[in-house]
């Protein structure tokens, strides 16, 4: 189980209190860490962790003690981790961690699986030895309302955690300051199994937006397969008069219905077979492609039996859902009539596969048009405003003890001497990352009932104008002022909050106690997720803690001359660090990929579906020409022109798709505005979306129609009356 964002108290409190738990450990969250052995520097990512994290979950010690965590200068690698910094053994060696302390390495754990939580982390480290190098960690070691940690607990065996997670709800609250208390803070237990498929909290519920996802795209993959299934029953029972003396011939020397039944089944398991067999080749080299437009590191998972056990099962289910149809159709000829070859469909034998046809449109349409609704949405949210500038800024996390502690204006003048930078500033979190949250601020007139949550950023004097902010009133911070060094900049929603719009001038008093001055006020920025609304937040002035330099370049010389000067300046001040940064564009484009992907996914989907159908239409339309190829020939002997016989022979499938688009478009506009209904800032969806998807199927369906159409319309008419 898992409960996130609080103190570190609270894990002994769970454990001392509640006799259901068999351990329970704090940790940190996953953050970047130098380390350094001889001429060798990294950055890799760690967690500060208790050392029952590793009997909570099972890690594999390769080498080393097996609590290799109980000294404080202590640290455990990741075997990947381990090969990259020695060649040799690396249990007893002693490494530089974050330019400060030696570290030994006292064990070497296996990797954590790619597909698992902690997949980033490559080193284990001490929590004591997170409170013991830093003031600020050591200060909310013993405060319940800093919710900076993680909390792991191991249940005792047949104990429900909805049972335990009920009677922990109200501890966070209890042992919560009066301030902390107004954001009424509940705890809960996350089953483990849950934590990549549901892990959005609204109010201590979970809600699922990937397991949505999971079942969208399965769902859709079954509607590709349901369109291959009825893509055979169509061409099979299309071509039942050319089978029919074949089943009088059986049905005479003696075969029974469920002989014949068994026969046709059989065929259609074969073909399932073979169109599996290379479905899997397909697959494995489809792979790589695949795993890199997801984002994951997918494999097949070939030495497991249970995967040849759902496959097979797999194979059997869609043969008999694509051959039972044609089976059951085709085994109930009445075999004289058969014999005789009078036997002809009756007039009701093509409405199935018309339905199915209208059916394969349909759902091509609903794909066509969901996938152009996930691209509207998206370049919907890439236009909106952002509130602060992207291109040729680059952000830098502060690593080192050396590098925090350098004088800040000092090494502002030299990156800008350099010529290579036009403006520099600090900050606890860059303007694309998170914020701090305080629930505790008050102001002169709020309601005392009032208690929203607002972000917070602490910053140097020069972070708004470095970004670009966008002021609506007041000013920026001034280093000519002293008085700024307790002002505060907020954003149009907070402004609204605090004084419905005209909160300039109005003094705040945040958790520190500290009173401060709004001097100005700046459009909203979008700090998360750009699909949603965003939050009021604030920005104030301070230089403390490592936090994160933002760089803005000077755009007049070539980027890759400004970052070699930049680097060299920072490196006379942190000489021992590895030069790493992010540019503020790349890094806003990431909160973007989910839905690219699911976009990417869903054109996919929607060409493989449009690809199918076609090949369904068109041999269905080869069949309607060559079952009238004899009118035809009649036809053109008495005078019918090309453009007559490729329309009667066209429309009935025209017809088809039109059905099918009268059907699709409402379940369209209620399904896309069920999915876009997830999102505060969504577009709306306009009408042309479905005039141009209804078109296009139409054009596709003509085109797919009309190449058997005219072949059968430019057949000399001779040829056509000789046919059998």
């Amino acid at each position: 189980m898992a409960t996130g964002g609080v103190g570190y108290l609270y894990g002994a409190a769970l454990k001392s209190t509640y006799a259901e738990f068999d351990e329970v450990c704090m940790s940190s969250g996953e953050g970047d860490h130098i380390l350094a052995y001889d001429d060798i520097k990294m950055i890799e990512k760690g967690l500060f962790i208790d050392p029952s994290f590793l009997k909570i979950f099972s890690v594999n010690m390769l080498e080393g003690s097996r609590d290799p965590l109980k000294e404080v200068h202590s640290i455990a690698l990741s075997v990947s981790l381990s090969r990259k910094l020695f060649r040799d053994q690396a249990v007893g060696k002693m490494l530089k961690f974050d330019n400060q302390e030696q570290l030994m390495v006292t064990g070497v754990f296996e990797d954590f699986p790619s597909n698992s939580h902690f997949a980033a982390v490559k080193m284990l480290v001490p929590m004591e030895y997170l409170f013991a190098n830093n003031p600020n960690q050591w200060k909310s070691r013993d405060n319940w309302d800093s919710y900076m940690f993680d909390c792991f607990a191991l249940l005792n065996p047949g104990i429900s955690h909805t049972l335990v997670s009920a009677k922990l709800e109200s501890l966070l609250f209890e042992k919560s300051s009066n301030d902390s208390k107004a954001m009424k803070p509940k705890g809960f237990l996350f089953p483990m199994d849950q934590w990549h498929l549901y892990v959005n909290f609204n109010d201590g519920s979970s809600s699922p937006p990937r397991i949505r996802m999971v079942w969208m795209f399965g769902i859709i993959g079954a509607f590709v397969l349901t369109l291959a299934c009825i893509n055979f029953m169509n061409l099979n029972t299309a071509r039942s008069e050319k089978r029919s003396k074949e089943v009088g011939i059986r049905k005479v020397i003696g075969s029974v219905r469920g002989q014949l039944i068994r026969q046709f089944l059989g065929e259609s398991l074969m073909v399932v077979t073979i169109s599996a067999l290379m479905a899997f080749m397909i697959a494995w080299m489809a792979l790589p492609v695949f795993n890199e437009l997801t984002a994951k590191e997918i494999e097949l998972p070939w030495s497991e039996p249970m995967f040849y056990v759902y496959s097979f099962s797999f194979i059997l289910l869609t043969a008999l859902l694509a051959g039972s149809f044609p089976a059951l159709y085709l085994s109930s000829f009445n075999p004289v009539q058969a014999l005789k070859g009078s036997f002809k469909a009756g007039k009701h034998a093509t409405l199935p596969r018309k339905v199915m046809v209208i059916f394969q449109f349909t759902i091509s349409i609903l794909l066509i048009i969901g996938t152009l609704v996930v691209f509207l949405e998206i370049q919907h949210a890439k236009n909106r405003p952002v509130g602060f500038d992207r291109a040729g800024i680059i952000q830098m996390q502060v690593h080192t003890k050396d590098l925090a502690d350098t004088d800040y204006n000092s090494l502002r003048s030299e990156l800008i001497s350099s010529g290579a930078v036009e403006n520099m500033a600090k900050s606890d979190f860059p303007i694309t990352g998170g914020m701090a949250g305080d629930g505790s601020i008050t102001w002169e007139g709020k309601d005392p009932d009032l208690h929203p949550l607002i972000a917070m950023n602490r910053c140097s004097h020069d972070f708004p104008a470095t970004n670009g902010f966008q002021f609506v009133q007041g000013r920026d911070f001034s280093r000519d002022l002293t008085s700024d060094s307790s002002a505060v900049i907020i954003n149009e929603m907070a402004a609204e909050l605090i004084g419905k719009g005209k909160a300039l001038g109005t003094k705040l008093r945040l958790v520190s106690g500290k009173e401060r001055t709004i001097i100005g006020v700046i459009k909203d920025q979008i700090r998360w997720t750009p699909f949603s609304k965003q939050s009021p937040h604030l920005y104030y002035i301070g230089y403390e803690g490592m936090g994160h330099l933002t760089i803005r370049l000077n755009p007049s010389i070539p980027v890759a001359e400004a970052l070699k000067k930049v680097q060299e300046v920072i490196y006379r001040r942190d000489p021992n660090s590895p030069f790493e940064y992010k540019f503020q564009d790349e890094d806003y484009v990431r909160l973007f990929h989910a839905e690219e992907r699911m976009g990417k996914l869903a054109a996919v989907f929607a060409g493989l579906a449009i690809a199918i159908s076609c090949i369904g239409i068109f041999g269905l339309a080869a069949f309607a020409a060559s079952q009238r190829i004899k009118e035809i020939g009649v036809r053109k002997v008495l005078g019918a022109s090309v453009f007559k016989l490729w329309s009667m022979l066209s429309l009935e499938f025209v017809w088809l798709v039109l059905v099918a688009i009268v059907i699709a478009f409402p379940i369209a506009y209620y399904v896309t505005r069920q999915w876009l209904s997830q999102y505060e800032y969504r577009v709306d969806v306009p009408w042309s979306i479905f005039a141009l998807t209804g078109l296009l199927a139409l054009v596709i369906s003509l085109l797919t129609v009309s190449y058997q159409a005219l072949r059968a319309a430019w057949m000399n008419p001779v040829n056509c009356l000789r046919r059998d």
